[in-house]
């Protein structure tokens, strides 16, 4: 009975969000810098057949973040970054045209024009995405995600070893103050490396090749901005994973995306606006 309330509730607060102008106010007025970043996580969904199958949910968020005092690459996870001043959030489990669509009336809905920056974790849909909805704008790549690739090819060169561990902080380091350069010097200064290793080098430099011009650590920290995608990986754990990706939770592809139209709304602290009418200008 909860859940079918719910499931019905939140058909119900979509639309008095759709066009909220005190959500838009809001947005409006925060400070900052606009910042968009998107990821995607997997639910288990049973299907029309009554089979369980894993399906993406991609998960969007537009923020204002002010910036933060100026760090340099030893200090990117040492220093206090501020807090975002307003997040909205959204996801569903749906098509690459279909979240875009998303995307775009989610920006309309809160006013937006470009954004000052996108975050992702070098998936090819979320910059395309991007190019799509917001235009030309600053990309960066997620700096842990990029710190997993390497670490991945530090484990294949020396394995769980030491000699690992130090390489890969020495690395992520070069990563953050070089970009793609400087990693790419590095691993051309490894010799006699066997087949396995070699194409672990390989991975990792084409990776990041395929990356470079959003390897701009250093320029960012300089300018107190973000270089990681925490906002919405958080999204994607507290968003949907607290509640939809629960030991042996199996849902209905129609009652997961308006669970998730609730969950959305908590995480942009946007409950209020639910449940009254909305103010005319």
């Amino acid at each position: 009975m909860i859940g079918e309330i719910a499931s019905q509730t939140a058909v119900e607060v979509a639309g008095k969000l759709a066009d909220n102008p005190e959500i838009r106010n809001d947005f409006k007025k925060a400070e900052g810098d606009t910042e968009f970043s998107a990821d995607g996580t997997f639910v288990h969904i049973l299907n029309d057949e009554d089979k369980a199958e894993w399906k993406e949910v991609k998960v969007g968020a537009l923020a204002k973040r002010e910036r933060g005092e100026s760090a340099a690459p030893p200090e990117w996870n040492t220093r206090t970054l501020p807090e975002p001043t307003v997040v909205s959030a959204f996801a569903a489990i749906e098509g690459k045209e279909e979240f875009q669509e998303r995307c775009q009336a989610e920006r309309r809905r809160l006013g937006v024009g470009g954004v000052s920056s996108a975050l992702g974790d070098g998936a090819k849909w979320i910059w395309n995405l991007v190019g799509e909805v917001f235009g030309k704008t600053e990309e960066c790549l997620d700096v842990f995600h990029g710190a997993e690739h390497i670490s991945d090819c530090g484990k294949v060169l020396f394995g769980e070893s030491q000699a690992k561990k130090e390489w890969f902080e020495r690395m992520r380091l070069v990563l953050i103050a070089e970009g793609f350069s400087g990693v790419e010097r590095e691993l051309k200064l490894l010799l006699g490396l066997k087949e396995k290793q070699q194409s672990a080098g390989d991975s990792l430099v084409e990776y990041l090749r395929n990356n470079a011009q959003r390897l701009n650590d250093c320029e960012r920290l300089a300018l107190g901005r973000a270089i990681g995608s925490g906002l919405i990986e958080g999204a994607c754990k507290n968003l949907v994973g607290r509640r939809l990706k629960q030991t042996g939770a199996c849902w209905r592809l129609t009652r997961a995306n308006r669970i998730a139209i609730l969950c959305a709304l908590l995480y942009s602290r946007q409950w209020q606006y639910a449940w009254k009418t909305p103010k005319k200008l």
